[in-house]
């Protein structure tokens, strides 16, 4: 600070100076908002398209309750078989239902953990989770913006008083 004021251009040279400093936060900032502002709609798309999935979602048949009841009737037939043919065809049978049934009961099982973790990833409740935490991340993201809008606005507010104070000095020194 001189004792006769600011030099000609100094104070254009201070607000570049300025500028150039809290440029690049004022742009983190913005391009932060911008972003958590992307992943609210992107939430928001994804929690739209998985209450969508769950309005068309047909509903399907359980086949294995009538494969359970069938090999049990197969089962039920085989003891009144009266002759060996019979008996070991009935029981041929009985075998290929009950492998059948296996391989859809360890089939639905995967389905359902599968199901699962669908849901758990991608469904409704998972997407308005993710929606809200997109809320609170772009409620976040503001707040920081903003306080680095303030804090631009201090050190512009320290500028306008450090000029106002030099101007008011004496010229003679």
């Amino acid at each position: 600070m001189a004792a006769d004021g600011l030099d000609p251009g100094e104070r254009e040279q201070l607000t570049y100076t300025l500028d150039s400093r809290l440029g690049p936060h004022l742009e983190a900032a913005t391009a932060a908002v911008r972003e958590a502002e992307r992943g609210l709609t992107d939430a928001r798309e994804r929690l739209a398209a998985a209450e969508q999935a769950v309005q068309e979602a047909a509903y399907i048949s359980d086949p294995l309750p009538f494969m359970r009841q069938g090999v049990q009737e197969e089962v039920d037939g085989l003891a009144r078989k009266t002759t060996e043919k019979k008996v070991r065809a009935s029981y041929r049978f009985l075998v290929d239902r009950t492998v059948d049934l296996a391989a859809a009961e360890v089939q639905r099982y995967h389905d359902d953990r599968s199901a699962d973790r669908q849901e758990q990833e991608q469904g409704v409740a998972a997407c308005r989770e993710a929606e809200r935490r997109a809320v609170l991340a772009l409620e976040a993201a503001r707040q920081m913006h903003e306080r680095v809008r303030q804090a631009e606005q201090s050190a512009r507010q320290g500028l306008d008083i450090m000029v106002a104070r030099l101007d008011e000095r004496p010229q003679d020194g």
